[in-house]
């Protein structure tokens, strides 16, 4: 019997406090408007940085992908064609011969666009 009074007191006060909450002045604004404006200063900067990165890229002269296959010579392109014809991975043929993995693709690539144009004469 002594636990009643300590409960009905103890919802009096939480239900007190819950329409207290309903009338104190939130602060909720300023945060998201911090927020907002971070996010925005964040996707200026980003859109700064990937322009720079363009002019950057524009001025150096990003190599292209066919100059990079023709830095290859035929002796490494017919040691890149038979490995892949017994079956070797890209991954493997870079490693073995020490070349980059995108220059092997290009390799095989452009010896089966070649095949495929010389079967396309016939």
């Amino acid at each position: 019997m002594e636990l009643w009074p300590i409960i009905i007191l103890l919802l009096v006060i939480s239900s007190i406090l819950l329409v207290i909450s309903f009338f104190v002045n939130n602060n909720d604004d300023g945060v998201l408007a911090e927020v907002a404006e971070y996010t925005l200063q964040m996707t200026e900067e980003i859109q700064a940085l990937k322009t720079r990165i363009t002019q950057l890229e524009k001025n150096l002269g990003t190599p292209n992908e066919e100059i990079t296959v023709k830095k290859v010579n035929d002796i490494t392109k017919k040691q890149v064609l038979k490995l892949y014809e017994n079956g070797k991975t890209f991954d493997e043929i870079a490693d073995q011969l020490t070349l980059p993995e995108t220059t092997v693709e290009l390799v095989i690539d452009n010896h089966q666009d070649s095949m495929d144009d010389s079967d396309r004469k016939d």
